[in-house]
């Protein structure tokens, strides 16, 4: 399988998911247990990131400066603003500036 293929089955399998909800929900009022679920995808998300960048390929948890940097200034933007994009975009840009000047 080609690098390319696998990027445009990703992004067809990501479309589908999202046209799903899309498609069924359209005219109908979504339910609450539903509603209640999808309040935590976007924390998961975020902690399936996290986890990803705290561990090396051997699985081992490999913490520098700049994932530090970026944990805690993401953790004090989580708190204090309760907003997962800026939580994101504050701890991404911590993270990848850090970690391109060192």
């Amino acid at each position: 399988m080609t690098i390319f293929l696998a990027i445009v089955v990703v992004g067809l399998g990501t479309y589908a998911s999202r046209a799903v909800f899309i498609l069924l929900f359209a005219n109908r009022k979504i339910p609450h247990t539903l509603q209640s679920a999808l309040q935590y995808v976007a924390p998961a998300t975020l902690s399936a990131l996290i986890v990803t960048v705290l561990v090396d390929d051997n699985g081992q948890f490999a913490v520098g400066l700049a994932e530090m940097t970026g944990l805690g200034l993401g953790a004090l933007v989580a708190y204090f603003t309760r907003n997962h994009l800026y939580t994101l975009v504050v701890a991404m840009g911590s993270f990848l500036t850090l970690n391109a000047l060192l």
